[in-house]
């Protein structure tokens, strides 16, 4: 029994990581897109210090924003000012499984409502932040 249920749920899991895993890949990489296009619109080359055509910036801003310092509400306030990024990461995560996928992780029959329903959970992490 539990030999059929690992392989039930492993290339569900292996899935799952793959998907969350290119979805955070991509959007480092638009980021940098993005940057390197709006350098050209102001005429000069964007993002280009680091690496190879500036390849490796989306990982350099990564360790950035880890390792920077940052201030920190009363101690009162800290587990919600704490919590309010995980949860937004969380929600926006979770809207990544009603896009296409050749393995899907979960089937969603009505994903118009369950991404209007998951995006306005989104805006109580702003509340939660203050």
């Amino acid at each position: 029994m539990n030999k059929i249920l690992l392989i039930m749920i492993l290339p569900f899991s292996i899935s799952f990581i793959i998907r969350y895993v290119i979805a955070l890949l991509a959007i480092a990489f638009y980021t940098l897109m993005e940057r390197k296009f709006l350098g050209y619109f102001q005429l000069r080359k964007g993002p280009n210090k680091v690496g190879l055509i500036g390849l490796p910036q989306p990982f350099a801003d990564a360790i950035k924003l880890f390792t920077k310092e940052q201030s920190k509400p009363t101690i009162i306030n800290q587990s919600p000012f704490i919590a309010a990024p995980v949860l937004g990461l969380i929600l926006t995560l979770i809207l990544w499984a009603i896009y296409p996928h050749f393995h899907p992780a979960i089937f969603l029959s009505f994903g118009a409502l369950y991404f209007l329903c998951v995006s306005r959970m989104n805006v109580y992490t702003t509340f939660i932040a203050g």
